[in-house]
């Protein structure tokens, strides 16, 4: 099973437990639902027997995790799809971004709303650039009518037509290296 971790962690893990934040919530984990929690919370995490299986199982019912049989990109952008992409606070000696992981970034960062895995592709697909008359709360509006038009609109539409972009691929592991280098967070 594969699945990804949701939520931060308000302070540094105790040697024998791990305290998780997510949407008002504070979780306390120990053993190996804290360690199945830690190895997902930068890149996709992949469980190896039944015991953590159960133990993913019962973190997914709380929350904290999102999961999946398949191990695909496919699979990984529709773990991503539930959940909120977030930026972290921007510490000096950043770690070096490729061109695609920095774009996204800049989205992720300045945007005026949280943008979603699908609204993240689509803007990759249509080669849009994170300008200024796009960003910032000021900009909502003009970000919010560029990405959904008529034919869109509806609910898990975007979504649905975003699995099978030909952006996909590249926006979901832009995000998820955005992830590994802990430029964001996922909640």
């Amino acid at each position: 099973m594969i699945y990804l971790s949701k939520g931060i962690l308000p302070w540094k893990p105790a040697v024998d437990s791990v305290s998780v934040s997510h949407c008002g919530a504070l979780h306390k984990l120990t053993g190996i639902q804290a360690d199945l929690w830690l190895a997902g919370q930068y890149r996709p995490g992949l469980t190896k027997n039944d015991e953590q299986d159960a133990a993913v199982k019962a973190l997914a019912n709380i929350g904290i995790v999102e999961r999946g049989d398949e191990s695909d990109v496919a699979a990984l952008f529709r773990l991503l799809i539930n959940c909120v992409i977030c930026p972290t606070r921007v510490k000096p000696g950043a770690a070096f971004l490729n061109s695609h992981e920095h774009r996204l970034w800049r989205w992720i960062r300045f945007a005026g709303l949280r943008l979603t895995i699908a609204e993240l592709t689509l803007l990759a697909e249509r080669s849009a650039k994170p300008v200024s008359e796009l960003l910032g709360t000021e900009n909502r509006q003009e970000l919010t009518e560029l990405i959904y038009t008529g034919e869109i609109i509806g609910d898990g539409i975007l979504e649905t037509l975003m699995e099978h972009s030909p952006a996909r691929d590249a926006t979901v592991q832009a995000v998820l290296g955005l992830l590994r280098k802990k430029k964001i967070y996922l909640i």
